[in-house]
């Protein structure tokens, strides 16, 4: 695989303002038939004379031959020029990415057909690199997922006896202010370690068997006021809107609230002093949300929000059958938002764009997993605000499919 060579997109064209295969065609047989039947006339004209002579046959023969000849290679030129040519390009490019060179791209030929092939080849072949890279990192993180629930029981049983012999060091320090001091940073060294072995076990936890109704928009308001009462927002201007009637999402509560905290803790922590930081619920189409663009209340007609087709929503998209209505929420913020090259890598367990000592990196795999627990499937693009805009999605389920009336009540009762 020749992953070095720089990638030779396409250029990307328009079909409606290229001339069709067939049309092109027609025009030049059309034109080089008239051409043709010109020049039979012409040479009678010019050579009339002739065909009273012995001769005329031999030199009927000739003109003849000689139109069928200039008929017979032009043809052949407009052809290799509008179908061979174009043609060989593709299935050379092709070759080269069935070999296994994904960086390949096809060029774009001249007609609206060829373009067509060539973008559905192209876009085929970024589908594939996309896929490839999201079950890779799948793969990896199941790996850390193993891996992190063994370092966390490690570090957890001497991380608390570590604690242990501080409370003992304290109440034998007799107030020492020294001692005192040291014993604070210990203390604190301690707990922020005992944060990221609780953040490993939240993210290599297996999902949970029981499911329950979940309200994703009285949700959404409670974490809301929670965090607002613990004055986690007060430098954020938050607003909800949030849809009334959804559809319940079957799972476990918890884990959706700790989704949203943990989501809406990052988007302040993003946004600027004063800045925004939204929270949408919704019940989205599925042409909504494989658009290009999605105009929310307010917008202006102009405003645009591209959409490039993300591995992770394809995916769940297909593993869900394309359902034609889902459950979604948004929440966004205007802050610096997440470069195209970090969008899928923020998933992955310990990468942060946080100052070091100020991130584990664990906030968002945590979400991604307990997301996957819940059904859904969560990605980020480019938020209205300016910022980043994270996007969950959860499935409606059919009655069939819903757990029993007991679990229902159950949930509603907070049990």
């Amino acid at each position: 695989m020749t992953g070095t060579r720089k990638r030779t997109e396409a250029p990307v064209r328009k079909p409606t303002r290229a001339v069709s295969l067939r049309t092109e065609l027609l025009v030049n047989l059309t034109m080089l038939a008239t051409a043709t039947l010109i020049l039979v006339v012409a040479t009678f004209v010019a050579f009339g004379h002739l065909l009273d002579s012995a001769d005329a046959s031999f030199y009927l023969t000739i003109v003849i031959v000689a139109d069928i000849g200039v008929f017979v290679a032009f043809g052949a030129y407009q052809i290799r020029r509008l179908i061979l040519k174009p043609v060989e390009d593709i299935v050379e490019a092709t070759d080269e990415i069935a070999a296994g060179d994904l960086e390949r791209r096809v060029p774009a030929g001249k007609s609206p057909e060829l373009i067509r092939l060539a973008n559905a080849i192209n876009w085929m072949t970024n589908r594939l690199l996309e896929e490839r890279s999201h079950l890779v990192r799948v793969e990896k993180m199941a790996s850390i997922g193993r891996l992190a629930a063994g370092v966390a029981h490690e570090i957890g049983n001497p991380l608390g006896a570590i604690t242990g012999y501080t409370d003992i060091l304290r109440t034998r320090a007799g107030g020492s202010g020294e001692v005192d001091g040291a014993l604070d940073g210990i203390e604190r060294e301690s707990a922020r370690i005992d944060r990221i072995v609780r953040g490993l076990l939240d993210y290599a936890r297996p999902a949970p068997r029981s499911r329950h109704a979940i309200d994703l928009s009285e949700t959404a308001s409670r974490v809301v006021d929670l965090l607002r009462g613990q004055g986690a927002l007060k430098d954020a201007r938050v607003s909800l809107e949030l849809a009334s009637g959804l559809p319940a999402v079957f799972g476990d509560r918890h884990e959706m609230e700790q989704a949203l905290v943990n989501l809406l803790l990052n988007a302040a922590d993003a946004a600027p002093s004063g800045g925004e930081v939204n929270v949408v619920t919704r019940r989205a189409a599925l042409s909504e949300i494989v658009a290009d663009k999605k105009q929310r209340s307010g917008d202006s007609n102009d405003f645009d929000v591209s959409r490039a087709p993300n591995a992770r929503l394809q995916m769940w998209l297909s593993a869900a059958r394309h359902p034609k209505e889902m459950l979604q929420i948004i929440v966004s913020d205007s802050g610096p938002g997440v470069p195209d090259e970090n969008r899928e890598r923020i998933f992955d367990p310990f990468y942060t764009t946080k100052d070091p000592g100020k991130g584990t990196g664990l906030g968002l795999a945590i979400v991604a997993r307990l997301v996957e627990n819940l059904g859904g499937a969560i990605w980020v693009r480019r938020a209205r605000e300016g910022g980043a805009a994270f996007v969950l999605l959860f499935p409606i389920l059919p009655e069939s499919a819903r757990p029993g009336v007991a679990s229902v009540a159950l949930a509603r009762s907070g049990a």
